[in-house]
C-alpha cells in the first residue's frame, strides 16, 4: 500500500513531537508506570517514570538505542547542554524487544523507561524521548513527548461554559489562577507561561495567557480568550479484547486474508444532534487481549473496518479517522475513501487488541489542523480532560523550568 511507503515517513526531521518515522512502528504508547491511560507526567526527584512502549513489524530485531532531549516551553531545544540535564549516559540501548506469541501479525515489541539507573533527568520542564538506530541519531525511529514536573506553585483551574454568548452552547471555558508561593517570579508577565491541553491532544495546545489581574502573589488568568475550547463530543470508542465474539460497537468479526477483520457498527455524523452522554476514555486508548492477561505480546493486530454513512462525498477536503492511537494527527494511513455504491466513506486500518476511543475528522484542503466539530459536533455538556501547565523562565539556567501541572475535568473539576 502507498499509504506504508517509506517515503512517507521521510526526510527523518525531528519536530520535537510526538512523531513516527517508520511504516513498521506500530502501536506507540507512552505513559506513566502503571497505568496506560495516565499522561506521561512524572514529578522532578520521585519513583515515578515514563514508560515507552512500541511494536516492530520486521521479521529481525534492531539495533536501537535513546536519549533525552530538553526543550524549551514551546517545544524548540533549550540552550541546555546534555550535562546540565541527564545524570547518567547521555544515550543507551534499547533491551533486547520479545516476540510476540499465537499472533496472526508476528511483530517484536520494545519498552523501556525513564528515568532508569543509566539516564535520570535533573531539570524539570519539556522533555522529548527519542529511539534511533545503530548509535545513529539521524537515523530517528519514534519520538515521544513526556513532562518533569516540580511542584513549586499551586493552581486552581475549573472548567464552564463559555461566557461568549455566541458560542456558549458549544464551548468551554479554562478559568486558571496561579499561586507563586515562596517562588521568585521578577517579571510575572514575561518570565510565566502557562499552556493548555484538551484530552493531551498536543495538535490544538493553547500559549499565549497574560493574567488579568496580579494579587499578592497570585495571577489570575479570568476568562483567556486562549483557553476557550470547543467542548466537542464524546469520543466514539469500539472494544476489541477478545476476538471469539462481537463486543462494544462491532457488528461483526471475520476471518480475513491475513488478519481477524473487525466491522464496526454504522455510526453516522452527529453535527446536528443533540448532547448523548456515553463513557469514553477522552480520545485515549488501552492494548488488551482478555486471553493472555494484558500482556501486550499477545494482543494480536486486527483489520478494523470503520464506515461513516453519507449520501454525498463532503467537497473541499478529505474525512480521517483520529484519536490517541494515531496522536489526533491526520495521517495518510487513516484518509477515510468514500464508496459511492454503498454511500459511506470507508476505511480499512490495522490496529492492535484493545480498547479505543476515536472521531471522525474533517480535514479542509490546505490546512493543517483537523475540524473534530464538523462531523461530530460541539456541547458544552461535553466531558473533557484538560492539562494546565505553568513554566518559569530560569534566567540562570537559561531555560524554562516546568514548575505546576495540574489535572482538570470538566465534570468533576
Amino acid at each position: 500500500m502507498d499509504a506504508l511507503s517509506p517515503e512517507y515517513y521521510v526526510p527523518r526531521t525531528v519536530h520535537y513531537r510526538d512523531e513516527v518515522f517508520d511504516p513498521l512502528i506500530r502501536t506507540v504508547q507512552c505513559f506513566k508506570v502503571g497505568f496506560e491511560l495516565a499522561a506521561p507526567v512524572i514529578e522532578l526527584g520521585s519513583t515515578e517514570a515514563v514508560e515507552l512502549r512500541f511494536d516492530d513489524l520486521r521479521t529481525t530485531t534492531l539495533d536501537l538505542s535513546y536519549t533525552i532531549e530538553h526543550c524549551n516551553a514551546d517545544w524548540t531545544p533549550s540552550d541546555l547542554a546534555k550535562g546540565q540535564y541527564i545524570d547518567g549516559a547521555f544515550t543507551d540501548l534499547v533491551r533486547v524487544p520479545r516476540m510476540s506469541f499465537n499472533t496472526l501479525q508476528p511483530f517484536f515489541h520494545y519498552d523501556l523507561q525513564v528515568p532508569n539507573p543509566m539516564m535520570r533527568p535533573t531539570r524539570s520542564g519539556n522533555y522529548i524521548l527519542k529511539v534511533f538506530q545503530s548509535g545513529d541519531e539521524s537515523a530517528v525511529m519514534v519520538t515521544r513527548r513526556f513532562l518533569v514536573v516540580e511542584k513549586l506553585i499551586g493552581i486552581d483551574a475549573r472548567v464552564m461554559a463559555s461566557r461568549d454568548v455566541q458560542v456558549r452552547d458549544i464551548a468551554q471555558q479554562v478559568d486558571i489562577t496561579v499561586r507563586t508561593n515562596d517562588l521568585t517570579v521578577i517579571d510575572p508577565f514575561g518570565d510565566i507561561k502557562v499552556a493548555v491541553l484538551q484530552n493531551l491532544n498536543w495538535n490544538d495546545v493553547r500559549t499565549g495567557l497574560r493574567p488579568r489581574f496580579i494579587r499578592n502573589n497570585e495571577l489570575i488568568y479570568d476568562h483567556p480568550p486562549e483557553a476557550q475550547f470547543m467542548g466537542g463530543n464524546e469520543f466514539r470508542n469500539f472494544e476489541l479484547k477478545n476476538l471469539r465474539f462481537p463486543s462494544l460497537r462491532v457488528a461483526s468479526i471475520r476471518t480475513g486474508q491475513d488478519l481477524m477483520e473487525a466491522v464496526l457498527a454504522d455510526e453516522p455524523s452527529r453535527h446536528i444532534r443533540v448532547y448523548l452522554e456515553q463513557p469514553d476514555v477522552n480520545g485515549r486508548y488501552l492494548v488488551r487481549n482478555d486471553d493472555v492477561d494484558g500482556d501486550p505480546t499477545g494482543a494480536d493486530y486486527v483489520n478494523v473496518v470503520f464506515s461513516l454513512p453519507m449520501d454525498a462525498p463532503l467537497p473541499g477536503g478529505d474525512v480521517y479517522v483520529v484519536g490517541g492511537f494515531n496522536d489526533f494527527t491526520c495521517r495518510k494511513e487513516h484518509r477515510m475513501q468514500y464508496v459511492p455504491d454503498r454511500k459511506r466513506y470507508m476505511l480499512v486500518a490495522p490496529l492492535k487488541q484493545g480498547f479505543y476511543d476515536y472521531q471522525f475528522a474533517w480535514l479542509p484542503q490546505g490546512a493543517h489542523l483537523p475540524d473534530l466539530t464538523r462531523l461530530e459536533g460541539s456541547h458544552f455538556q461535553t466531558e473533557n480532560d484538560y492539562l494546565v501547565l505553568v513554566y518559569l523562565r530560569d534566567h540562570q539556567q537559561r531555560c524554562d523550568r516546568l514548575v505546576g501541572a495540574r489535572f482538570v475535568n470538566s465534570r468533576r473539576g
